[in-house]
């Protein structure tokens, strides 16, 4: 009976944790938070909540100083727009895993072998393609069970489990794409990656609607602060009554989704799929997740930050390009923004 009371009171001081941190959430979501507007009038705190932003204000003027024709030019700016589309949805659905505590390295494989599927099923087999999309659809679903038995079921590893399960999609898009590459994409798929609304092409206002979708959920909906809770400490939101398990699980599913829309959108851009193109993606996706958890709510991961951050890398990779500098240049910046992301995000967070 003692050890009763005494679980009953602990789970009672963890749900007021939680709920005291669910209060700060509500006020933080609707910019109440006692002392906030006076936290961020100092320069410590602009700085500490817009660094991100800044910095991409200063890529912008350097390389527009450095290459004004070029850099600033509006359709330029209007061709990297459309070409970071599918890193734009990947990123922005691997938010909801990383805020909910959960590493999906699975999305780089998924994201190839969604886009080789989607190719094969309507382009060789000359399926529809609303039941290519469909079939693709399935079996990303299925993918994601997988992963979310093993993870949130099981108790893997998550590191391993979806490295292990990447590693398995790569595997597979080689063994169906025969490792070459599958062209002859029907016209329907290419009309509705390729279209455009002022001057940008379509799947860019795709991943903007995704994004607001993952802002509102997470910002506005009891769900996404119990995604949060979770993401912060499993036991406590367990103890407050929140279904750990049933968030993480569903997380996982919307970083699935999120790679199998970003496969979409890289097949229909290109006209063409082949084995292997979603790994390129893997590591700017995280880049750019954990940059976006430095800035706009620093400590948090957030959709708003994670685009920003999108930028960031676009801009920057863009601008050595112009520059003619080789494509290992490209992965040195990447892999040096993720050090520097996880870097700022552990520290903000702390």
């Amino acid at each position: 009976m003692i050890s009763l009371n005494k679980d009953s009171k602990r789970a009672k001081s963890a749900g007021n944790a939680a709920v005291g941190l669910g209060g700060g959430v509500d006020e933080e979501f609707r910019g109440a938070v006692p002392g906030r507007s006076l936290a961020l009038s100092t320069p410590k705190e602009f700085f500490r909540h817009y660094t991100v932003v800044l910095a991409l204000i200063v890529t912008i003027v350097v390389f527009g100083i450095l290459r004004p024709q070029t850099f600033l030019a509006l359709s330029d700016v209007k061709t990297i727009l459309t070409g970071q589309s599918a890193l734009f949805a990947l990123a922005l659905t691997l938010t909801v895993a990383l805020g909910a505590g959960e590493i999906d390295l699975s999305v780089g494989g998924a994201l190839g072998f969604s886009s080789v599927l989607i190719a094969y099923l309507s382009a060789v087999r000359h399926i529809s393609v609303p039941l290519s999309l469909a079939i693709s659809l399935l079996v990303m679903l299925a993918v994601a069970a997988i992963n979310s038995f093993l993870i949130v079921r099981i108790q893997v590893n998550g590191l391993i489990a979806t490295l292990a399960m990447g590693t398995v999609l790569d595997g597979l898009s080689q063994a169906i794409s025969n490792s070459s590459t599958i062209g002859n994409i029907p016209s329907r798929i290419l009309k509705i990656m390729q279209g455009r609304f002022l001057g940008v092409g379509m799947p860019f206002w795709y991943a903007v609607l995704v994004g607001l979708i993952i802002w509102y959920v997470l910002h506005h909906m009891q769900s996404g602060r119990f995604l949060y809770f979770t993401g912060e400490g499993r036991e406590a939101a367990r103890l407050a009554g929140i279904r750990v398990n049933r968030i993480r699980t569903i997380s996982l599913f919307v970083s699935a989704l999120g790679a199998w829309f970003a496969g979409f959108i890289l097949v229909g851009q290109t006209g063409a799929a082949q084995a292997g193109t979603g790994d390129p993606y893997l590591l700017p996706a995280y880049a750019a997740t954990f940059l976006g958890a430095a800035t706009i709510k620093p400590g948090r991961f957030n959709p708003v930050g994670t685009f920003v951050a999108v930028l960031l890398l676009a801009a920057g990779t863009t601008g050595l390009q112009l520059f003619g500098l080789t494509d290992w240049v490209t992965n040195v910046f990447d892999g040096a923004i993720l050090i520097v992301a996880i870097g700022l995000a552990t520290l903000v967070g702390r």
